[in-house]
């Protein structure tokens, strides 16, 4: 299906270029190219080195041409070519007499290069404090010169730094070539390893290692598959190697600016990968599950150095088991892991997010519903949100399905009970004169103003709904949610709306995928294809962004967004070929 010889290439503009398991990328920004890590999580230091090629010791422009695994930067006098061995290892080569630099920029004066080896056979060690990690860098044949410059922080502080450092590697006098490796230690010390690379062998390995991947996803209509492929590129080229706190390989939400796995964007992934590579659906799933605690709660956020248990995200998981389950065949033992996860989650929001024992579940922050700052959260108050009890109501309903699936018949009648409960309060508490559930404060019960996407994720139990409340919220959705674009997250008529305010109006690839699970559930086919259509065309002329303008569909934030692939990945299977 997929030949990447004549594909359309990445943007490195937009994309950063990895690799399967790599916690290295390579991005262009501020006119300058630059070797990142990804290691932490979150950050704005990602910046570990800048990437200059040079001539005669001078540093030389070069323009960028870029393919799904190689990188070519070519200038005047030739080109030099860059390409992935291994996750670990990222290896520079060129023939035509050029040279590469690295040049650090140290933010503090302990961020520093040292020359190790013996006198014939020299590399370096690059310590980037604060990237969390170390770069190894040596040439592969001996023949190429290694040099360095550097200066020392003479200022004495920590905080800031005036030292560099520049690692040049050219060929040796009597050659015009070059290879040279970047390895990536993170962990501890490691010397050269004395092999002989062949640029051309593992250019070839890259090219079918991503071609493999790409192979098993399903065709999708002839006008998306371009599109298809760049999706297929941006999550494997954010899969990490499991390490640290990461015990499965994870795909993070971004290798530009979000190097981590949230608690839920990982819960998109795995509906992308279901029914296409199970296992690797599963390991989405797994990786935040393993740091399940003792009460069911699970973190915020997990990247290999970092848990983050600040805010806990919204109870989807139930709800993405279930339509992975449409996808995939789960077995018995995963079944019964299942069935403990979303138990021990449920009875953690029982029992520690009903702070007033009202029966009522609450957010504390909007952080923890996921639409952060949607104008649900706008006063600054504990909120009680039909949404969060429309996402347990769901997961009580697969638990009893569970419960039969795994023969465990007396848990029926246990999560029976507290859905019954549950469903009578959500019914009394989030509708008044109106057939459209409304968020309140936790306090008070005073009803909240906003116009929202919030609320209506009350949708997703549609079929707990009687006629009049599912028809509201599917009438609210055609009439003040639904551009030519997609689905915003608030009102485009509300006074509160703002096209690039994260969650108060722009679409989201996430609330698209639910908002068309919730639509077909009720029965609404037509509408939810209309959905996924209108996410296709949009990413497919706005790319992979974090968000988009819900009026003008132009693409906001970060532009290589794993969750937004997953969410065109998942609508193109969706859609009619």
């Amino acid at each position: 299906m997929f030949n990447l010889v004549g594909e359309r290439n990445m943007n490195i503009n937009l994309v950063p270029f990895s690799y399967r398991g790599a916690y290295m990328s390579i991005f262009r920004h501020d006119e300058k190219l630059w070797l990142q890590s990804l290691h932490g999580i979150s950050k704005n230091n990602m910046d570990s080195l800048e990437i200059l090629v040079t001539h005669d010791n001078k540093a030389i422009p070069f323009r960028i041409v870029e393919n799904y695994t190689l990188l070519e930067l070519k200038t005047d006098f030739g080109n030099v070519k860059i390409c992935f061995d291994t996750a670990q290892k990222l290896v520079f080569y060129s023939q035509d007499n050029l040279g590469i630099r690295f040049e650090a920029h140290p933010k503090y004066n302990f961020e520093y290069s040292y020359k190790l080896g013996k006198k014939n056979a020299p590399y370096y060690i690059v310590n980037s404090y604060k990237n969390l990690t170390k770069y190894l860098i040596y040439t592969s044949t001996g023949s190429t010169n290694l040099s360095q410059s550097l200066s020392v922080d003479t200022t004495g502080s920590s905080k800031t730094a005036n030292n560099s450092s520049i690692i040049d590697i050219k060929p040796a006098l009597d050659d015009s070539s070059f290879l040279a490796v970047v390895q990536d230690i993170p962990t501890n010390m490691a010397k050269p390893v004395a092999e002989e690379i062949n640029f051309e062998t593992i250019a070839k390995i890259a090219a079918e290692n991503f071609t493999s991947f790409a192979k098993q996803f399903k065709p999708v209509q002839p006008s998306l598959k371009h599109v298809q492929l760049d999706a297929i590129y941006t999550l494997w080229s954010a899969i990490v190697n499991p390490l640290g706190n990461l015990k499965e390989s994870a795909i993070y939400a971004s290798n530009n600016k979000f190097p981590g796995v949230w608690s839920w964007d990982h819960c998109f992934m795995a509906l992308a990968l279901a029914g296409v590579d199970d296992q690797l659906a599963w390991d989405q799933m797994k990786v935040i599950f393993d740091h399940q605690d003792q009460f069911g709660q699970l973190p915020g956020s997990v990247s290999d150095s970092t848990i983050r248990w600040n805010f806990s995200k919204p109870p989807i998981h139930a709800f993405t088991f279930q339509k992975m389950a449409q996808k995939e065949k789960f077995d018995q033992a995963q079944l019964r892991v299942i069935y403990q996860w979303i138990a021990k989650q449920v009875e953690f929001y029982l029992e520690f997010k009903d702070s007033n024992e009202d029966g009522i579940c609450e957010y504390d922050h909007g952080n923890d519903s996921g639409q952060d700052n949607s104008t649900v959260f706008s006063s600054n108050t504990v909120v009680d949100s039909p949404d969060l009890s429309a996402y347990l109501i769901f997961a009580m309903n697969y638990l009893i399905k569970l419960s039969t699936q795994t023969n465990q018949v007396e848990k029926i009648e246990y999560w029976s009970k507290k859905k019954a409960i549950l469903l009578a309060k959500f019914n009394n508490y989030f509708f008044d004169e109106s057939p459209l559930p409304v968020a309140r404060e936790m306090f008070t019960g005073k009803k909240i103003t906003s116009q929202s996407l919030l609320p209506l994720v009350s949708l997703i139990i549609s079929a707990d709904l009687d006629k009049t409340k599912k028809q509201a919220i599917v009438d609210e959705l055609k009439q003040h949610f639904i551009t030519n674009f997609g689905v915003a997250t608030e009102a485009i008529d509300s006074p509160l709306y703002q096209a690039d305010a994260y969650w108060r109006g722009p679409i989201w690839g996430p609330s698209s995928v639910i908002v068309y699970e919730a639509l077909k559930d009720a029965g609404e086919t037509t509408l939810a294809k209309e959905i996924a259509s209108k996410f296709c065309q949009t990413v497919k002329t706005y790319g992979f962004a974090e968000n988009f303008d819900a009026k003008t569909g132009v693409g906001l934030r970060d532009k290589s967004f794993s969750w937004t692939a997953s969410a065109f990945l998942y609508f193109a299977n969706e859609l009619d070929l």
